[in-house]
């Protein structure tokens, strides 16, 4: 998984436009977001880390929507959609 965070170039570039960055600085950026999904330490990314920590991504998107009555235009089954209509069905259940 860490070759395809690295394959996102997620420093390497500003809008779309190649940058000259610091080696060291991609390294400790590209394993810092390994780690993020790398929960149990071991050098890889199971099936249950990426299905959890991608769980926190999506809560959290949900979450900076707010509660606002926003209606937004998505695809039909879109998985922001889903996010948002769990999230929102939950915190009225709780």
């Amino acid at each position: 998984m860490l070759k395809e965070l690295q394959g996102l170039r997620v420093m390497e570039t500003h809008f779309g436009v190649d940058v000259e960055t610091d080696r060291d600085e991609l390294v400790w950026v590209y394993n810092s977001l390994f780690v993020q999904f790398d929960h149990d330490l071991n050098g890889t990314v199971d099936l249950e880390e990426f299905k959890a920590e991608t769980r926190q991504m999506m809560l959290a998107m949900a979450n900076e929507m707010g509660f606002l009555p926003v209606q937004m235009v998505l695809e039909e089954n879109n998985l922001v959609k889903k996010v948002v209509e769990w999230e929102s069905t939950r915190k009225v259940e709780l």
